[in-house]
């Protein structure tokens, strides 16, 4: 097999503080992209650029949408290196990564090399969501098909999953939702020995915005319980990877459907079925991007509420024009 690698960064092209954000405030963003703060927010109110709020009220750009509007707009980078581009490159397209790469670093016990790809397609655009429903969910299926055919395939397989479990927890840990953030709360059900699906769960729901905590692998109800007790999350989720018998699965259904303070409940997973037949009122998510999709809502249904009770220190700065206001947008031409 032909493994397509991905060039390091130069070095001597980087700012010597340079460190690729998973997320920007306007005046990162704008520091980034070389144009003035104002600007920028003026972008982003006109749905130019997607952002999202924080608790507070604050504007934030996510990598992969900042990638995205660099590119559809052919908009000049100032530091290039702060979007984890090279100097002098376009920004790398979502397809730009062979698959193929993955698989043979994590078959291969490639640490480096797998965060390494993440990090480029991330970095290429694509979303964390996307990537789990593609090609890490894709990789680890081709690699457990070992076991059937490689007798060190349980070796090889345990390898990979902590291979994934470690770059995700690189990736969390990059990732500062405010303390405000709306809570989410999950695991796995009780003998469900399957610990990347959860962690997979957490690291979404950490890039739209929310404060997960994982409660991981072979998670009792009663342990959800008092989680959600503790944290009084506005989202709570059960990743069932393994068979659930019939009284679990009623048992995990009255828990869902019975959440306190609103909360939401989502089941995920192969074997979600058995927990949603519990119950027709039980929500399902059938992919990372569903999950995603109802992690974002509920993060913009709390911006929005707090919008009401008073805006964010960001939307209190004065309107009167900076230096630099009168720029043209990207992909117009200069008046001048």
């Amino acid at each position: 097999m032909v493994v397509q690698s991905w060039p390091q960064q130069n070095v001597q092209n980087r700012h010597p503080e340079a460190t690729v954000r998973r997320s920007f405030s306007p005046r990162d963003l704008a520091s980034a992209l070389g144009v003035s703060e104002s600007s920028l927010k003026r972008w982003i109110d006109a749905g130019r650029i997607r952002a999202t709020r924080t608790g507070g009220g604050h504007r934030r750009v996510a990598l992969d949408d900042a990638l995205a509007f660099v590119r559809e707009t052919n908009a000049p980078v100032a530091r290039p290196d702060l979007l984890g581009i090279r100097a002098g490159q376009a920004a790398p397209e979502r397809r730009e990564l062979d698959d193929h790469a993955l698989s043979r670093a994590l078959i291969d016990g490639d640490g480096r090399g797998v965060r390494r790809w993440i990090d480029a397609r991330l970095a290429g655009g694509a979303s964390i969501a996307e990537l789990c429903d593609g090609p890490i969910r894709s990789a680890m299926y081709t690699i457990g098909e070992l076991w059937q055919h490689d007798a060190d395939g349980v070796f090889i397989e345990h390898r990979a999953t902590d291979l994934c479990i470690q770059a995700l927890a690189h990736l969390r840990a990059q990732l500062e939702p405010p303390l405000h953030a709306p809570v989410a709360v999950g695991g796995a059900p009780e003998d469900d020995p399957y610990l990347l699906p959860s962690a997979m769960a957490a690291l979404v729901l950490a890039a739209e915005g929310l404060r997960p905590v994982n409660l991981g692998a072979d998670t009792p109800t009663a342990a959800l319980h008092h989680a959600v007790a503790h944290h009084r999350p506005r989202l709570v989720w059960v990743s069932a990877s393994s068979p659930v018998p019939l009284a679990q699965a009623h048992e995990i259904g009255a828990f869902l459907t019975t959440l306190p303070g609103g909360a939401v409940g989502i089941v995920g997973g192969r074997h979600r079925a058995s927990i949603a037949a519990a119950d027709p009122a039980i929500r399902t998510a059938e992919s990372m991007a569903d999950l995603a999709a109802i992690g974002r809502a509920i993060v913009a249904e709390q911006a929005a509420a707090l919008a009401i009770v008073g805006p964010g220190t960001d939307e209190l700065e004065a309107d009167e024009p900076e230096p630099g206001d009168d720029e043209p947008e990207p992909g117009e031409p200069d008046a001048s």
